[in-house]
């Protein structure tokens, strides 16, 4: 049986242990941690990376991109993967074209500039990101075509 003395040394143990300052995501049970960390990679301060698949799953608004007439010659599906920085408020800028036929990286970035995505939440706050996005050139499929794939 225990004393009152030892019960008002556990409680006042209790007390003191709750007010030491920590971070919230000390509080989180380590699964919540692991699941976000498969989806967000730190690169630099307050920077996260956050793989494709994951970011088209946020997105809103695409625009397609037009197929310039300079590259009128390639007249075959081609990709550009460009890297962008998304803001908390879901603005594609800036963006780098990282792959593609250089004929075609002007346009693709212009439209990835028009995309709007919602959030990448962490620890349930907006945060900046960045992502790399593919873009396909179609011929024959006008440009400037507003999609909403996740609304």
């Amino acid at each position: 049986m225990k004393t009152a003395g030892s019960i008002l040394r556990l409680l006042a143990t209790a007390i003191v242990i709750s007010f030491i300052p920590c971070p919230a995501s000390a509080l989180r049970p380590a699964a919540i941690g692991l699941v976000s960390a498969l989806h967000l990679q730190e690169i630099g301060a307050g920077n996260f990376h956050v793989p494709p698949e994951k970011m088209a799953g946020l997105c809103i608004t695409m625009v397609s991109p037009t197929y310039p007439h300079a590259a009128e010659d390639l007249q075959k599906e081609s990709i550009v993967i460009v890297e962008a920085n998304i803001s908390k408020a879901g603005r594609v800028s800036p963006v780098r074209a990282i792959s593609g036929s250089p004929l075609l990286e002007a346009e693709a970035m212009n439209a990835v500039r028009l995309w709007r995505y919602k959030p990448f939440m962490r620890d349930e706050e907006p945060v900046d990101v960045t992502t790399e996005i593919q873009v396909t050139f179609k011929p024959g499929q006008p440009g400037g075509i507003i999609s909403h794939p996740n609304k």
